[in-house]
C-alpha cells in the first residue's frame, strides 16, 4: 500500500524521490507528497493524484537540497485531499508514515490536553505531535513514541533543527536503510534503492536508526547495533519494463524461464531437492493465504487430498482474515503454511504470529526474503519470481501453485503414494514443462476479448481442479477489466446460478479432467442451451464435434501437478487484452494495492 523514500547524501534530492516514487507506484496510492531541506527550513509539497500532479508542483523548483523524504497514500484515515495527504509536520517534526495507529484517539486526547491541535483527520499527524512532545534527545523522543503507540508503522522523519539527518523506526511495516558512497536511502521498498545501490539493512521491530550521508548508526534497547549489510539479489533491469508494454505482461512472460529456474532449484540429479520442505511428519496442516495466494493455496490442498490420500494428513485451506479469528486445535503435528507474495501481507503475518506464539510449526511461501513474513517462519520456500510490480499477480502465483505442487509430490512419494516410476515422470514434466508453456504464449487473444471487452457479466464455470483454476482466471478479469464475474462448480449451475443466463451472457468452461469432461462438457451444454455464449477452455482429447462455440483454446493434457500451470496463462492473457481494449490501467487498477500491509 501507502510508499516511502527517503534520501541524504549529494544528488539532487527531488530527482531522488520523485525516481523513487515513481517506483512505488506499483503499490497503489491516491496522493503524494515530498518534504525536502531548503537552507534552514522544510518545503513540504504535497497533491492528490497520480505523481505526475506532484512533479508538475515541483516544475521550476530549482533548490539544491540533498535531504528529504517522499510519500505515496493510500488514504485510511480521513478523505483524500491536500491536507491529509504526507508528508505530516508538528513544530519541529517533519515525518512520513506506513500503516494504522490504532490508538491515535487516545494519544490524540492527552496530545490536546498539554495544548497540541490538529489539522488533519489522520493518525499520522498525531505521531509528529508525540514526536514533538517529548523533550530530550531525537532518539529518546522516537523510543517515547515507540512505547506510547499500538498498531503498526513505518517512519522516516526529519527535525527541523537538525540539518543533515534522517531517522527511521519500524512495526509490522517494512522499511530498509539502503547503503551508498556517501550517501544513504530509506525505503518500504528495496526497488527504490536498485538505480542506486544493491546494499542495504533491516531495520528491526525497536530499533531507531539515525542516517547521514557518511553514517548510518542503528540503536535497540540495549544500545550501537552491529548490523549485516546486505546485498539484494534482484537487479534494476528485474524490476523495469524491459521494452514491454505493461509490467504485467513483462511478468507473464517471465512465467517461461520461472520454470525453469525453479526446476534448477528444486531438483537435483533427478531427485527432489532438501529445498522443497518435508511434511510428512505432519498430520495436521493448515495452508493460510489471501487473494491469489489462496487460489493457489487450494490448488495445493487438492494436490495433496487427491494423490497423497493418507487418512494420516489432514489439509484446510483458510483466508487469512478468516483464519486468525478461528478457534484451532492444534497438536503435537500441526503445521501452518502461509502464502504471500509480498512477505507483509498483515492478515497473513498475524495468523503466522499467532501460530509462532502457540509453538506450531511455520513454513512461509514466500517472493521477499527480506520480508517480515520469511524472517519470522520456522522454513522459508523462496518463490524466486523476482519483483512483481503489476498489482494483478501473475509470475507470483504461478510460482506458488508450483511450489505448493513440488510440495505435494515429495509428500506422496515420501508417504509411498507415488511411486518410483511416477516420480520419474513427474520430474520429466517439469524439466519440460517450458516446452508445454510456449504455445499457449503464442495464441493470439485479441479475439476472444474482443467479444468479452463490452460484457457486464461473465461467468466461469468447472469441476474439481478446473474450478479452482476458474477462481483465478476470474479475479484476474475483475482485478484488471472491473467485469462483474462469477465462478461456479459446473455442477451446481442448474441449482440456482443458471437463472443469471440470458442471451448472449458468456460463459467459459474449463475442462481438462478426464474423468469427468463428459460431464463438465453437458453442463456447458446446459448453459449454452439457456441462450449462454460459450467459451471453452479443454485439453486436446475433449470432443467438441457438432458444437457450437463461440471460441475454444486448447491446451494439452499433463499431470495435474502441472496442469493448473497450463490453464492459468490463458486467462491471465485474456483478462490482459480485455483491460487494454477498456482502456483499463493494467499495471495499477483502482482501488487495489500490490502489498496489503493494513488489515
Amino acid at each position: 500500500m501507502c510508499g516511502i523514500v527517503g534520501y541524504v547524501g549529494n544528488r539532487n534530492v527531488t530527482d531522488v524521490l520523485m525516481q523513487g516514487l515513481k517506483s512505488l507506484e506499483y503499490r497503489g496510492y491516491d496522493s503524494a507528497g515530498v518534504a525536502v531541506r531548503c537552507d534552514k527550513n522544510i518545503k513540504v509539497i504535497k497533491s492528490v493524484g497520480k505523481i505526475a500532479n506532484l512533479e508538475e508542483k515541483l516544475q521550476g523548483f530549482n533548490d539544491k537540497s540533498t535531504i528529504g523524504i517522499g510519500h505515496t497514500r493510500w488514504a485510511t484515515h480521513g478523505e483524500v485531499n491536500e491536507v491529509n495527504c504526507h508528508p505530516h509536520s508538528v513544530n519541529n517534526v517533519v515525518l512520513v508514515h506506513n500503516g494504522i495507529i490504532e490508538n491515535y484517539r487516545e494519544l490524540k486526547r492527552e496530545l490536546e490536553l498539554v495544548g497540541y491541535s490538529f489539522l488533519t483527520d489522520t493518525d499520522s499527524e498525531i505521531i509528529a505531535a508525540l514526536i514533538d512532545s517529548y523533550k530530550g534527545n531525537k532518539c529518546d523522543a522516537l523510543v517515547y513514541a515507540q512505547m506510547k503507540m499500538k498498531g503498526s508503522y513505518a517512519l522516516v522523519i526529519m527535525f527541523d533543527d537538525e540539518a543533515n539527518t534522517l531517522y527511521a523506526m519500524r512495526k509490522d511495516s517494512p522499511l530498509i536503510v539502503g547503503i551508498g558512497e556517501n550517501e544513504n536511502f530509506v525505503a518500504s521498498d528495496i526497488s527504490v534503492i536498485l538505480p542506486y545501490t544493491k546494499k542495504y539493512v533491516d531495520i528491526e521491530e525497536g530499533e531507531v536508526v539515525k542516517i547521514t550521508k557518511s553514517e548510518v548508526l542503528v540503536y535497540s534497547e540495549n544500545g550501537l547495533v552491529d548490523k549485516k549489510i546486505k546485498t539484494a539479489l534482484w537487479s534494476i533491469e528485474d524490476a523495469q519494463k524491459g521494452g514491454y508494454e505493461h509490467f504485467m505482461l513483462k511478468e507473464m512472460n517471465e512465467e517461461k524461464d520461472l520454470c525453469v529456474k525453479l526446476y534448477n532449484k528444486f531438483i537435483e540429479d533427478g531427485n527432489y531437492s532438501d529445498d522443497i520442505p518435508d511434511i510428512s511428519s505432519y498430520n495436521d496442516i493448515d495452508i493460510v493465504a489471501c487473494g491469489s495466494a489462496f487460489y493457489a493455496a487450494t490448488v495445493g490442498k487438492y494436490l495433496i487430498d487427491t494423490y497423497v490420500c493418507d487418512r494420516s494428513v489432514r489439509v484446510n485451506v483458510d483466508v487469512a482474515s478468516e483464519y486468525r479469528y478461528k478457534k484451532h486445535f492444534y497438536g503435537d503435528k500441526s503445521l501452518v503454511i502461509v502464502v504471500s507474495q509480498s512477505g507483509e501481507t498483515a492478515d497473513t503475518l498475524a495468523c503466522l504470529r499467532m501460530a509462532n506464539s502457540l509453538n506450531v510449526d511455520t513454513l512461509a511461501i514466500v517472493n521477499v526474503p527480506s520480508s517480515t513474513i520469511a524472517k519470522e517462519a520456522k522454513l522459508v520456500m523462496p518463490m524466486l519470481a523476482g519483483p512483481e510490480i503489476a498489482v494483478a499477480t501473475t509470475k507470483g502465483y504461478f510460482s506458488q501453485v508450483l511450489e505448493l505442487s513440488l510440495i505435494a509430490q515429495k509428500l506422496g512419494y515420501i508417504k509411498g503414494t507415488i511411486s518410483k516410476e511416477e516420480k520419474k515422470l513427474l520430474i520429466e514434466t517439469f524439466e519440460n514443462l517450458k516446452s508445454y508453456l510456449i504455445p499457449l504464449f503464442e495464441i493470439d487473444y485479441s479475439t476472444i476479448a474482443s467479444k468479452l471487452w463490452f460484457k457486464e457479466h461473465i461467468y466461469f464455470i468447472g469441476r474439481g481442479i478446473d474450478y479452482i483454476v476458474g477462481l483465478e482466471a476470474s479475479l484476474k478479469l475483475k482485478e484488471i477489466s472491473y467485469i462483474h464475474s462469477d465462478v461456479y462448480q459446473a455442477g451446481e449451475l442448474k441449482h440456482g446460478p443458471i437463472a443469471l443466463i440470458d442471451n448472449d451472457t458468456p460463459v467459459i468452461s474449463i475442462i481438462t479432467n478426464d474423468e469427468i469432461k463428459e460431464k463438465s462438457l453437458s453442463n456447458a451444454i446446459e448453459a449454452q442451451s439457456r441462450g449462454a455464449s460459450l467459451y471453452l477452455l479443454a485439453s486436446e482429447n475433449v470432443d467438441t464435434d457438432n458444437l457450437k462455440i463461440d471460441e475454444i483454446i486448447r491446451v494439452p493434457r499433463i499431470s495435474e501437478f502441472y496442469q493448473p500451470l497450463l490453464n492459468i496463462i490463458p486467462f491471465q492473457f485474456i483478462a490482459y487484452e480485455v483491460a487494454k481494449l477498456k482502456g483499463c490501467d493494467v499495471d495499477k487498477p483502482k482501488n487495489l494495492a500490490k502489498s496489503v500491509t493494513v488489515e
